[in-house]
């Protein structure tokens, strides 16, 4: 079942979303409903709810008063600023789920610029926004509810269309004119191959093998987001570059990927353009290309001609060009080797052995932070050959910057022209 998330804060809009949630209940018979964090039982992991409840929605309702970004906690701290305001969670998962985002202005508010936002919220000042007026309220909403089901009903033929799309078929992204792959649902193994004969135990959190299925489709750019791209998105939102590498001095290699970027600022990029970081499945998934039991995405032989890893001494400590090597099964470049790759999950060494070894996992994902470090994925240039199979989990902390590190996006909708793969 579809559903409609209606964000607010209740210091600033709480009767006009109370009076819309009651409008949209009755408008909207087969469709929930959600409203804020209220509706969080006790004991529930925060971040998890709001991601998982947003993923089964096809829209989201921002209700923006007078005192929406202004509004401070008791220390005179804006809230917008706190990264674990609810608010600004709601929004920021929205924006990276495919969720079409709506703000709703009300009581005459405006809507607020880019710079005055966190930076993975910035794209909501480029969306259209819907006044709705006191006096004037059902039919401003009533506006709103035909504008409502024209994108639902839209999304939905747009995801029916995509479902039927061979695995690797490109579009172009129009906001960062970056190739996106289409990737479709199914199942596969996890973990580390029968055939690995890996014995060193710092790997063992590569075990056990266990089945996933991925039950929704979704575009991966084809390589990691190059320099040129993160340009574009720096320009865009009025940000400046990270500080250039030595590999890449004064980032004058615009086709090699973007580095130095923190967890966070791979995050806004995503959001940027409508998505977000893969989950570590996602990224595994669409690494094996369809290939099962294979230590790399081309086989099990790992040699110079394959990737840019550090017995590759044609890019020696240095970065390679975007899709410089052939690309897997699903047309993806550069899936291990050249940058490791910034990935959505917190990392759990023990998370596997959770998981069942006869009925698959659907769609997982890890929101629980336990160690303080995120999952990277693929190995880099630097990487030593062990590193660069497929089931490797690497790891580092959120907030750091590595000069061979970089990131790849996901967003589930791409309404373009399909090109041939």
């Amino acid at each position: 079942m579809a559903g409609i998330f209606i964000s607010y804060r209740r210091d600033d809009s709480a009767g006009h979303a109370g009076r819309l949630y009651d409008r949209l209940e009755r408008e909207f018979p087969d469709t929930r409903v959600f409203m804020d964090v209220e509706r969080i039982a006790a004991g529930e992991d925060f971040t998890r709810v709001i991601d998982t409840t947003l993923h089964a929605c096809e829209a989201c309702l921002v209700v923006i008063g007078k005192r929406w970004l202004t509004a401070a906690d008791g220390y005179g701290r804006r809230r917008l600023d706190k990264p674990d305001d609810w608010v600004r969670l709601e929004i920021g998962a929205a924006l990276t789920r495919g969720v079409r985002v709506i703000p709703l202005l009300v009581d005459e508010a405006s809507l607020p610029p880019p710079e005055a936002l966190p930076p993975e919220l910035a794209r909501l000042s480029s969306l259209q926004a819907h006044p709705v007026h006191h006096l004037s309220f059902h039919q401003d909403v009533g506006t709103l509810i035909e504008r409502l089901r024209g994108a639902m009903d839209a999304r939905r033929a747009s995801l029916a269309q995509s479902a039927g799309l061979a695995a690797g078929t490109v579009r172009v992204h129009a906001q960062d004119q970056l190739d996106y792959v289409w990737i479709p649902p199914g199942d596969f193994f996890m973990g580390r191959v029968p055939g690995d004969g890996l014995t060193d135990e710092r790997y063992d959190d590569e075990k056990p093998r266990h089945p996933v299925r991925l039950t929704r489709g979704f575009w991966l750019s084809r390589g990691p987001v190059t320099v040129a791209a993160y340009k574009r998105f720096v320009l865009a939102c009025g940000l400046s570059m990270p500080p250039a590498p030595k590999h890449n001095p004064g980032w004058s290699n615009l086709d090699h990927p973007v580095t130095n970027v923190t967890w966070a600022q791979a995050r806004a990029y995503c959001a940027w353009v409508g998505g977000r970081l893969p989950s570590e499945a996602q990224w595994e998934y669409a690494a094996r290309g369809g290939q099962a039991d294979r230590l790399y995405p081309w086989g099990d032989i790992l040699g110079p001609t394959d990737a840019n890893y550090v017995d590759n001494h044609d890019w020696a400590g240095s970065s390679s060009p975007v899709g410089h090597f052939a690309p897997n099964g699903f047309n993806l470049v550069d899936m291990v080797g050249n940058v490791w790759e910034w990935i959505a999950d917190w990392y759990d060494p023990e998370v596997y052995q959770g998981r069942s070894s006869r009925e698959p996992t659907e769609d997982p994902e890890v929101y629980v932070d336990t160690l303080h470090k995120r999952v990277v994925r693929g190995g880099s240039w630097a990487s030593i050959p062990v590193e660069m199979r497929i089931s490797n989990r690497g790891f580092f902390t959120p907030a750091d910057t590595v000069r061979d590190f970089g990131f790849r996006c996901l967003v589930d909708e791409i309404a373009a022209t399909p090109q041939s793969p």
